[in-house]
């Protein structure tokens, strides 16, 4: 907590720049028994368990969120802007509620958004909970963006493809259909892909916001560095898993001293269709 304190006072930037995923589920009922609700009753899930446990296979050897893809908001963007997973299933409160009938849904929500937080610490106490303000949905971009999110959504639920599959919406519902009922349903039911990142902010020494240095080294803090996903400078268009780990091994090369990779001329992909728009 001391040396947390004592970065606090010589950077200023520490606990700025917070930036986050923000979703929300968009969810059809399923005509077929296809998906995830049986698998969520109490004796099919000790069954499902003790499957993995002596075969490693089933439904339990899967997190079941395969689907995804990427898409843009509207014509011009340079590169995709929203995130969709796709799930076999309906998820009530993060998963701690069984789904209540068949039906599958994606998340779906913004990968850039220009709403920017912070974290501080609340006291010198270190029982004490940081307080947090990730101050979401505070621009008009961002509000826009994830009305997209929900009118793109069904969009492709209405897809022939999924005809067969289709019944009745269950979230938003069939009733949500103006600007200013998907912008309620969202303020309402969107909730963090957890994702926060940003609030040690690699920068330049010349940067006053900045943290960390290009060498992960903390600006003004002797023999201390950070790596993780904190230390970039705006969230990634998607999951920083992936990221933060490749951040983890650029770091380590660094101080170990190790020489940069050898740069490959890979042709970098440019869809027809951004071409077209130029």
């Amino acid at each position: 907590m001391v040396l947390v304190l004592v970065i606090t006072a010589l950077v200023r930037g520490v606990g700025q720049n917070l930036q986050d995923h923000l979703e929300v589920y968009v969810q059809q009922k399923c005509t077929k028994p296809i998906t995830l609700y049986s698998a969520q009753k109490p004796v099919r899930m000790a069954r499902i368990g003790l499957e993995w446990l002596w075969k490693f296979t089933g439904d339990g050897a899967t997190a079941h969120l395969e689907s995804g893809g990427f898409i843009r908001s509207e014509p011009g963007v340079p590169h995709p802007d929203i995130q969709f997973h796709f799930l076999p299933s309906q998820v009530v409160d993060h998963g701690r509620v069984a789904s209540t009938m068949e039906a599958y849904q994606v998340h779906v929500g913004p990968m850039r958004s220009t709403s920017v937080g912070w974290v501080k610490l609340k006291s010198t106490n270190p029982t004490d909970h940081p307080i947090i303000e990730p101050n979401y949905m505070s621009t008009e971009r961002d509000i826009w963006e994830f009305r997209q999110c929900v009118k793109l959504t069904r969009e492709i639920f209405a897809q022939k493809a999924f005809e067969k599959f289709r019944g009745p919406e269950i979230q938003p519902g069939n009733h949500v259909q103006s600007d200013k009922e998907i912008d309620a349903f969202i303020r309402q039911k969107a909730d963090s892909a957890y994702h926060p990142s940003c609030t040690c902010k690699m920068g330049q020494l010349s940067d006053s916001t900045a943290v960390v240095d290009p060498q992960t080294k903390v600006i003004g803090v002797e023999n201390l560095r950070v790596v993780d996903a904190s230390i970039m400078p705006s969230i990634v268009s998607g999951n920083l898993n992936a990221p933060t780990i490749m951040i983890a091994e650029k770091a380590a090369d660094i101080i170990k001293g190790l020489p940069s990779l050898q740069e490959k001329n890979a042709p970098v992909y440019k869809p027809k269709t951004l071409e077209t728009q130029r």
